[in-house]
């Protein structure tokens, strides 16, 4: 199963999510309501396009990882491999240089609120998370490009 999830996510072209399927699932999360699990809730995100640029996709990924982990912290992980793409294909490939993205995210993003930006902010410390995330991520790029 956990392959179909990432083949869906990486041919997300055929299948995208729009604002507003995000923007349900954000309130549902929100009002204690969302009947999603885990992995829909992944290929949700997956499947959104937050933007056409990459830093632009990046923060988008990043801004909405940190507003569902609080409510489903179990894909937070699955959430920052989406998010890590398009930081990779800005040239981001050392640790350090992805936990730095990140903490300037959370500190400057524009859509963060002050738990957001703590989601985020203590999601740069996690080198051992991101490194897997990072890794976990190019096997699928390989995979699936």
């Amino acid at each position: 199963m956990i392959s179909t999830m990432w083949q869906t996510i990486y041919n997300k072209a055929n299948n995208q999510t729009t604002r507003e399927e995000i923007n349900e699932l954000l309130s549902s999360l929100e009002e204690e309501r969302c009947n999603l699990s885990d992995e829909e809730i992944t290929v949700k995100v997956g499947c959104f396009i937050p933007s056409q640029s990459c830093e632009g996709a990046a923060d988008g990924y990043l801004e909405l990882l940190a507003a569902i982990s609080p409510f489903r912290t179990n894909i937070t992980q699955n959430l920052l491999i989406i998010a890590l793409q398009p930081i990779y294909y800005m040239g981001f490939e050392e640790i350090e240089s992805l936990c730095q993205y990140i903490a300037a995210v959370a500190k400057d993003g524009r859509y963060l609120n002050n738990d957001q930006q703590k989601v985020l902010s203590d999601l740069a410390t996690k080198k051992t998370l991101i490194e897997s995330a990072f890794t976990t991520m190019l096997q699928f790029e390989k995979t699936y490009q």
